[in-house]
């Protein structure tokens, strides 16, 4: 007698227990994390590798530097060898949307920087481009788009310009068109024998640097 109400005791428990674990699933109680399985798609970093799905959104991770990427803007790049991001470079400019630094002989570093200007209704790219460009050695303002120089990068078109070439210092800029924008990347080299007949400005190592940049440059 005492072993069938033992018998009857666990069945009870037994039963109870299944009903609370199967109410569990179908009603989980409010704030309970539910965990989520993430497809198995991977994103590509600029450099080439991959970086996979996670967390409860199930969004992609961010991909580790040397990979940099701007999402307000839609563009994500390789940031080249030896230079570091310099947020406190971005003031109140609107512009501006990322400084790289690296160290050079003196105390100014080189220096990459990134632009970006909405081109306004019922303007043309052409007319941004015009009114973003300054020679720095006269402060007169480019004229015509003929004074750039097309240059094509991994499938994309860059107007080039030489904005200053004076005490040691090259400063170039790469301006690249797109639906609704014009992007401007800068490179300002120091340490340069800027008086050289022979200087060749592409061949330079931080020219090549941007160049290396823009070889990685994915654009939405």
């Amino acid at each position: 007698m005492k072993q069938l109400i033992a018998l009857t005791a666990v069945l009870i428990v037994v039963g109870i227990g299944g009903f609370m674990y199967r109410n569990a699933l179908e009603h989980p109680a409010t704030g309970t994390p539910v965990a989520t399985a993430c497809t198995m798609e991977a994103k590509l970093c600029p450099d080439g590798s991959g970086v996979g799905r996670s967390g409860p959104d199930c969004t992609f991770a961010v991909c580790a530097f040397p990979n940099a990427e701007d999402t307000a803007i839609g563009i994500a790049f390789v940031v080249p060898a030896g230079y570091l991001a310099n947020p406190e470079a971005i003031g109140p400019d609107e512009t501006l949307r990322a400084v790289f630094d690296k160290p050079s002989k003196g105390e100014v570093p080189h220096s990459l920087i990134i632009r970006r200007y909405a081109i306004p209704e019922g303007k043309t790219s052409d007319s941004v481009i015009l009114a973003n460009t300054m020679y720095e050695s006269s402060g007169n303002m480019a004229k015509s788009i003929k004074e750039f120089k097309p240059v094509i990068i991994n499938g994309k078109t860059y107007q080039t310009v030489v904005l200053e070439r004076f005490e040691g210092q090259i400063h170039s800029a790469y301006y690249l068109v797109r639906t609704n924008d014009v992007l401007k990347f800068e490179v300002l080299e120091k340490d340069v024998d800027w008086t050289s007949p022979k200087l060749v400005i592409e061949s330079l190592p931080e020219h090549k640097a941007l160049q290396s940049l823009l070889m990685t440059l994915q654009s939405s």
